[in-house]
């Protein structure tokens, strides 16, 4: 997400796995292996050979993937960045560039255009990818030559943003995207390993930002609250911490910094006294033997760790069981997705869009969906009637209620004006998932149809109402199917 939101503004792939049925070239880079790893990407890949786009898969290994492309490419592994830089030289020594669509959109182009002609020539890029130079052009020649409108689209994955430059290979893949401008046809489409990764992120978790990207300035604090109708009287929580709203959080990996640090090294009043895993976080937890080492001297300073999850993981009792008195991890039993009703934005894996997940199942014994463990624990700190002010509650079994999903969403809806989250209401949703048959394949959109439960027409919708979706839910905004795209209406 660094790479993309520091390249274009939004963290997000640009089109729709859809999309790529519209391309006449379409280039895998950064191993991005969708037969094995995303299949569902990979299927549109294949949809997309029939109408005459050509594959060209970049990875060091020959993979299923590789095995179905027009043009497979074995470059060194680590070296996605100079083969893509070798590509964009030939594209601006043949003029293969889209010059209109950098001149009227496109800011620092000049400086990627000097760096690869001086520094990417034909030979250099030899040199540290191991491709040779007609192979090199002929990248470059499918990537800016189009047919009309039908551009080449880019595809990424997982590999580049873990590998030793996170950030640097999404930029330098936007970066060859933006050469050849933002079209139906030729996105950049962003392989993610979960559906809602990018939906995660909108509404903020981010240690860096508050919902919606808004940043941590007080004006933007103040925005939020009024929209969510929170408190700003001088009892409220952040007036009793002065300046804590506008500092960044501690990501994941660091908590053991901000249990042990020295206190006069932490930008804060007092060390870490509590860390609440939620979800994927386990997961993410980055510093291996460290954060082994480190994690029982922690947890005997007195922090203790509650973990929302389905599956019971090794929360460290091992290194634990060496301790005399060490608090254990504290594993909370979490509902699956499918046993609660919820959105769930389809973002950067897909096309941006949003779906409306039906319950399927109730939750098993006593696991609880997010939000009801959400809404218990402002309960246990205090802060449970502000949180819900604009929920209505439901029964959940006998003794415990919960928000009720929909009137989530439309605070989100009613917050999130920096990236177009407010369009997208409950009902609207429903509709669309109720009437999955009327919208088009290839574009997204509604052709005709009428909800039989609202009356909602459904008539030039795109699927999803992918972001950005203007306005209130009212105005009926269709939805934004391809990002940096004026002309695709």
């Amino acid at each position: 997400m660094a790479g993309v939101a520091n390249t274009w503004g939004y963290g997000a792939m640009t089109n729709s796995y859809n999309d790529m049925q519209n391309s006449k070239a379409a280039r895998c880079t950064s191993a991005a292996n969708a037969a094995e790893a995303h299949p569902v990407s990979m299927l549109h890949m294949l949809h997309a050979k029939e109408t005459g786009c050509k594959m060209i898969v970049v990875d060091p290994r020959f993979t299923r993937t590789a095995a179905k492309a027009d043009q497979y490419v074995r470059i060194r592994s680590g070296t996605d960045i100079p083969f893509l830089f070798g590509v964009l030289h030939h594209i601006f020594k043949n003029g293969w560039e889209d010059k209109k669509y950098i001149d009227d959109r496109v800011y620092g182009m000049d400086k990627v255009r000097e760096d690869v002609m001086t520094k990417w020539t034909p030979d250099k890029v030899q040199e540290v990818c191991g491709v040779d130079e007609a192979t090199v052009l002929q990248g470059g020649r499918d990537d800016g030559r189009r047919t009309g409108r039908a551009r080449s689209s880019g595809a990424w994955a997982r590999p580049s943003t873990r590998s030793a430059t996170p950030s640097c290979a999404p930029r330098a893949s936007c970066s060859s995207r933006s050469a050849t401008s933002a079209c139906r046809g030729g996105g950049a489409n962003i392989f993610r390993g979960h559906d809602n990764v990018q939906g995660a992120t909108d509404v903020g978790p981010n240690p860096d930002s508050l919902p919606g990207y808004y940043g941590l300035a007080e004006g933007a604090l103040q925005a939020l609250r009024h929209a969510c109708g929170a408190s700003t009287s001088s009892g409220s929580r952040s007036s009793t911490r002065p300046g804590m709203m506008n500092k960044p959080g501690m990501t994941v990996s660091r908590w053991i910094d901000g249990v042990l640090e020295k206190n006069e090294l932490i930008d804060q009043d007092s060390n870490l006294r509590g860390m609440f895993f939620w979800g994927h976080a386990p997961n993410s937890q980055t510093r291996g033997l460290e954060m082994k080492t480190r994690d029982g001297q922690a947890r005997s300073a007195g922090r203790g760790r509650p973990v929302p999850e389905r599956h019971r993981r090794d929360g460290g009792d091992a290194q634990a069981s060496r301790g005399p008195v060490q608090p254990q991890p504290c594993g909370l039993p979490a509902a699956g997705a499918r046993r609660s009703s919820r959105p769930a934005a389809r973002s950067r894996r897909s096309n941006r869009s949003l779906q409306w997940r039906e319950q399927v199942i109730e939750p098993l014994w006593e696991s609880r969906t997010d939000h009801m463990i959400m809404y218990q624990l402002a309960q246990k700190l205090g802060f449970d009637k502000e949180l819900v002010k604009n929920y209505k509650m439901q029964q959940v079994k006998a003794a415990w209620t919960s928000p009720v999903p929909e009137d989530i969403l439309r605070e989100i809806n009613q917050s999130s004006w920096t990236i177009g989250y407010t369009g997208q209401s409950p009902e609207r949703l429903k509709a669309h998932m109720r009437n999955m048959n009327v919208f088009d394949v290839k574009t997204l959109r509604a052709k005709g149809g009428i909800d039989k439960e609202t009356g909602y027409k459904l008539d030039g919708d795109y699927f999803g109402l992918p972001w950005p979706c203007y306005g209130t839910p009212e105005i009926k905004h269709p939805g934004s199917p391809n990002l940096y795209d004026t002309r695709s209406t």
